[in-house]
């Protein structure tokens, strides 16, 4: 009997592994191409490659400026870029948020996939000779998170953990503990040590 089940467990392993087609959320972050400048943006998303089949990745972009108005809106299939001008000065900070879903590609749960990445952007200059500087976008630097429902399929197979975590605090960027309000970007910190960075946009 003892066996059995252990076959019986290794086919559910192996039949779940056999059908991801995506990598984990938290292994897309965004990127600034050169050629981004005051006035315009463009950036890349690596899911579109990490996530199979390409040709129904959905990409809901959304940028938004520190009073929360939206500065950019699109929705883009089998698309890796996403290119627009704007007039956002560069003394201010710029709120990016983009979903990825994709019906036919399988996470790690057995559901689609659905990878929520939320930054933001400012702009950096550097001395590269005295008295000669030069800018660019940077991002925060913050990677996706699973924005779908999951099923026990990944805590069977996979062993991932099922202990739900819980909220210690909500810190906003200057590292002050706030009550979650939204268009500002938030970091929600948990008792496993966890950290969410999140940003809602009020929708009008």
């Amino acid at each position: 009997m003892k066996n059995f089940l252990t076959l019986l467990f290794l086919a559910l392993v192996s039949s779940v592994s056999a059908q991801i087609t995506s990598v984990g959320c938290d292994s897309m972050a965004l990127v600034v191409n050169v050629g981004s400048q005051e006035t315009a943006l463009n950036l890349y998303h690596p899911g579109g490659y990490l996530t199979w089949p390409p040709s129904e990745n959905v990409m809901e972009w959304l940028f938004t400026d520190e009073e929360g108005n939206v500065v950019h809106e699109e929705t883009l299939i089998d698309e890796n870029f996403v290119s627009f001008g704007h007039n956002v000065p560069v003394t201010d900070t710029m709120f990016v948020s983009v979903l990825l879903t994709n019906d036919s590609s399988i996470y790690y749960d057995g559901n689609p996939v659905a990878c929520l990445i939320e930054d933001y952007l400012t702009w950096e200059e550097e001395e590269i000779i005295p008295g000669t500087f030069i800018g660019a976008w940077t991002l925060g630097g913050a990677v996706g998170t699973y924005a779908g429902e999951p099923s026990g399929i990944g805590e069977v197979a996979f062993g991932f953990p099922s202990t739900p975590r819980k909220l210690v605090s909500i810190l906003d960027i200057t590292g002050r503990e706030v009550n979650p309000e939204p268009n500002q970007l938030l970091f929600f910190i948990y008792d496993d040590g966890s950290v969410e960075k999140r940003f809602v946009v009020e929708r009008r």
